[in-house]
């Protein structure tokens, strides 16, 4: 009897890669419309009162976001 790794595939056998490409345009439309309603700024610009995330590109492209914590 084996384990659940041995039915597990290998790193990129399972779509983890096609699962990714499936999300990159769902994640650029979100940071699209943060944009748009002035509630993110790009990493490295100066955030507003009504921003409440930060963007990054990274080297590959792909945009990572982080939300930032308020204080009432």
């Amino acid at each position: 009897m084996g384990t659940d790794h041995d039915t597990n595939p290998a790193p990129g056998e399972d779509g983890h890669e096609q699962n990714d490409e499936a999300e990159r345009p769902a994640t650029e439309k979100y940071v699209s419309d943060l944009l748009a309603r002035g509630q993110a700024v790009f990493e490295g610009e100066e955030p507003t009162s009504r921003t409440t995330h930060v963007i990054k590109r990274e080297d590959d492209g792909r945009l990572t976001i982080r939300r930032l914590r308020f204080f009432s």
